[in-house]
């Protein structure tokens, strides 16, 4: 579980902006028995930066079990501080070659999100080649781009009187034959990703971090898709033959308004859907 928005400080209920809220948030979570993560801004200017170097300091102080970070100043910030807290590469810190991800292990991560363009065949060879954990996306918008500015407001943030509520509404981008999503400083793909089909392959391939997102999403998105996965990815990892279940694929077609995608995990263009089981919930839009 990751707490906090790498988008905006200002967003309502930011754990990673209400400091004194992430003691209880992780104590709570690891009594679930799960893990919490905390996020950092993705693009942090002059001024944030205190506040990042705060937010490193109180995520260490709760307990957290890892830091997410989308740019190299905060992973040095966190390297510097001595890296009591692991670091995690998300997914704007422009990870597309195993190159550019021994750079990020060498000054500390154990950890990188690839780019949304890069394909599966592409994130093995990096994380063999780089000797780094790779965390693959398999559900949920992808992050296609992000803004230190609000695509949402007529007036600076200080004095526009829609902000925070205006990203805490749904806005859809669309025009002809595509849609995106934006959350007011970050764009992301209208369709939802899913690989629900393909995870013995990941598996097979040696992928074990796979990331469901749910940020901008309701209670209940979070929870049947979460529980469909979590079902999903154990019986790929039985070993033994792999069937899909229907309430699955039902799950992931409720709750997605404009249909289905595979990104590009397969070196194709990132609204299609490759397979046979969920292709006829991609609708035309």
């Amino acid at each position: 579980m990751c707490l906090g928005s790498p988008y905006c400080r200002r967003v309502e209920g930011n754990y990673a902006e209400s400091l004194d809220l992430l003691p209880g948030s992780v104590s709570r979570l690891h009594a679930a028995g799960k893990r919490a993560y905390v996020a950092t801004p993705a693009v942090p200017r002059e001024a944030d930066l205190p506040h990042v170097s705060r937010l490193v300091d109180a995520a260490a102080a709760a307990g957290a079990d890892a830091l997410e970070i989308h740019n190299m100043g905060v992973l040095r910030i966190v390297r510097e501080k001595g890296g009591h807290v692991p670091a995690h590469m998300g997914a704007y810190a422009n990870v597309y070659t195993h190159l550019a991800a021994g750079v990020m292990r060498d000054a500390g991560a154990v950890r990188v999100r690839p780019n949304a363009e890069v394909s599966l065949e592409e994130m093995a060879i990096l994380a063999r080649e780089a000797g780094v954990e790779v965390e693959v996306l398999v559900h949920g918008k992808i992050p296609l781009g992000v803004t230190d500015r609000c695509f949402l407001l007529t007036e600076a943030e200080e004095s526009d009187p829609k902000c925070p509520s205006a990203c805490g509404e749904v806005h859809w981008l669309t025009s002809r034959h595509w849609v995106l999503k934006t959350v007011g400083k970050g764009v992301l793909s209208g369709r939802d990703m899913c690989l629900l089909e393909h995870l013995p392959r990941l598996v097979s391939d040696g992928f074990r971090v796979f990331r469901v997102e749910g940020l901008y999403e309701t209670a209940a998105y979070r929870s049947e898709i979460g529980a469909a996965y979590r079902e999903a990815l154990t019986r790929a990892f039985t070993g033994g033959e792999y069937a899909l279940e229907d309430r699955w694929a039902d799950a992931a077609r409720r709750h997605a308004p404009w249909g289905l995608c595979n990104g590009y995990c397969f070196g194709t263009a990132g609204r299609t859907y490759v397979g046979t089981v969920l292709q006829d919930a991609n609708p035309e839009v």
